[in-house]
């Protein structure tokens, strides 16, 4: 069968998004704060509030997805937008460590350094930190344009 497949939208992986374009990078900073109340973390560690990692890469999506149109340099690395627009979707994961536990109640602020990657892909790069500034996780991926065409 053929046609125009479609999904649900995902949930917000951030709470907010600020950003900022300079020459060769998009500088993007993603605010979460952990909720025991968030549908995504019902079940997930029975008896603990514990924010699984792989929302980071979903938040790093979102984000840079979000923010793309900032710098005109990139978006045309990446190539031209499909239907679905500035839809990205995890090309390749270079490395990720989680170094501290995500608890309820935390404010975690991702930051994701976006520069050019191979041809088509962007590289982005989180350091992502609770307010205190204790960083609980780095992630490297590149991200490509996504949907079905």
């Amino acid at each position: 069968m053929r046609g125009e497949r479609t999904y649900a939208r995902p949930l917000d992986a951030t709470d907010r998004i600020t950003a900022r374009a300079d020459a060769d990078a998009l500088l993007i900073e993603a605010a979460k704060t952990v909720r025991a109340t968030d549908p995504y973390l019902a079940g997930h560690f029975p008896g603990i509030t514990l924010y699984p990692a792989i929302f980071l890469l979903d938040g790093i999506r979102q984000a840079v997805g979000a923010e793309l149109h900032r710098s005109p340099v990139l978006a045309a690395h990446l190539g031209r937008g499909g239907p679905h627009g500035d839809w990205l979707e995890l090309g390749t994961l270079g490395s990720a460590r989680v170094l501290r536990p995500m608890l309820e109640g935390d404010e975690l602020l991702l930051r994701i350094k976006v520069t050019a990657g191979p041809p088509g892909a962007l590289r982005a790069v989180l350091d992502c930190r609770r307010a205190d500034d204790t960083q609980v996780a780095k992630m490297t991926t590149e991200l490509v344009r996504g949907g079905i065409a």
